[in-house]
């Protein structure tokens, strides 16, 4: 087996290989996304899995003379990764097309798997894109969540039956597969370059164009509009661009597209906290919990919203638990300090605090 890539044979819905429609040329793709989308933004719109005629024809001439399709669609696979061909590496954080990513040499599982479906089909294979997410990796900017996509690998339907590819070679760190179709993927193309984006910024301590994130998150969410993930992106953008209505109702989006996603309740808790709502945004923590009883910063937004509500118990009882399950997690810890001065605990206030000089002490 290949480094950095994973075939194995899998049992899917019998649905992909039937109706539902689930692949599309670029040309019906953007066709089909003509009623919802406009003018411009069709005309703007990029398709991941496009690919042109010189790759193509190195497609054809590294799967030449082969003619079993299980035997050609494992040596694309190989390909893709082989110094001496295609030469791609895996990179976590980069959403291009099928011609950046080879012109590049690297892209993330969305785009390797795009380059990979493209050339595929050209060369006569059947393949679809497969969601193999298990959970939903958030990442906290200023209390909002934002939520990355899911795992995207390739299925392959040849004379052995299914086989999935994936160029992390993870597979098994994974128990869920859905295959979807093309305007689901490319709505996760739109999404993870929103994400990408406000995440590449942030961690370049650079201002975030919020206003473009907003634009493809909008993008994704229209063109797959019950995509959960882009609903709560969105209302993240409007949140940190003052629109706090259009927030609201992005967020109530997600839920209604997903009534098990715990990370836009947690953002209008954030919303009703910032708008000097505690109670109400205690509701929507409560809501949340329900789903994710083991997230320590929901625990934290929890007890702050009790602390502020005047409810010092149930604050303690939450900063606590978020302590307890993110034993580095430092502002629960000076939260609870203060939640037990305000109860006059001064001594157990003072076990808290030394306890974070200890963790900023340097070792040695």
């Amino acid at each position: 087996m290949a480094s950095g890539l994973a075939v194995a044979a899998a049992l899917l819905a019998a649905g992909c290989a039937s109706a539902p429609r689930y692949a599309f040329s670029p040309r019906d793709l953007r066709a089909q996304l003509a009623a919802r989308l406009s003018v411009e933004e069709i005309g703007d719109l990029v398709v991941p899995y496009e690919v042109d005629a010189p790759l193509v024809a190195r497609a054809k001439k590294y799967t030449e003379g082969i003619a079993s399709d299980h035997a050609r669609a494992d040596r694309l696979a190989r390909a893709m990764i082989d110094s001496t061909q295609f030469g791609l590496r895996w990179e976590r954080v980069t959403t291009t097309v099928a011609r950046e990513t080879v012109a590049n040499g690297y892209g993330n599982c969305l785009s390797l798997t795009s380059v990979y479906i493209g050339l595929a089909r050209a060369i006569g294979l059947t393949a679809y894109y497969v969601d193999a997410s298990d959970r939903i990796n958030s990442l906290e900017r200023d209390q909002q969540l934002l939520v990355r996509t899911g795992h995207i690998i390739a299925t392959v339907r040849t004379e052995r039956g299914w086989s999935m590819v994936d160029f992390t070679g993870e597979l098994s760190h994974y128990r869920t597969f859905r295959v979807i179709d093309d305007r689901e993927a490319l709505a996760h193309f739109y999404n993870n370059r929103g994400y990408e984006m406000i995440a590449t910024a942030q961690a370049a301590g650079e201002p975030v164009r919020w206003e473009l994130a907003l634009r493809d998150f909008r993008l994704a969410a229209r063109i797959q509009p019950d995509f959960a993930r882009a609903h709560n992106n969105l209302g993240v953008a409007y949140a940190r661009l003052g629109r706090d209505e259009e927030a609201r109702q992005a967020y109530l989006a997600a839920i209604a597209a997903d009534p098990e996603f715990a990370e836009p309740r947690q953002n209008l808790g954030n919303l009703a906290l910032r708008a000097g709502d505690p109670e109400r945004a205690i509701q929507w923590y409560r809501a949340a919990l329900e789903i994710q009883a083991d997230n320590p910063y929901l625990y934290y937004h929890y007890g702050l919203a009790q602390y502020q509500a005047g409810d010092v118990d149930g604050a303690i009882r939450a900063f606590q638990r978020a302590i307890a399950l993110k034993h580095d997690y430092r502002e629960p810890r000076n939260l609870l300090a203060q939640a037990y001065r305000h109860q006059g605990r001064f001594e157990e206030a003072e076990r808290v605090l030394r306890a974070i000089r200890q963790r900023r002490r340097p070792e040695g």
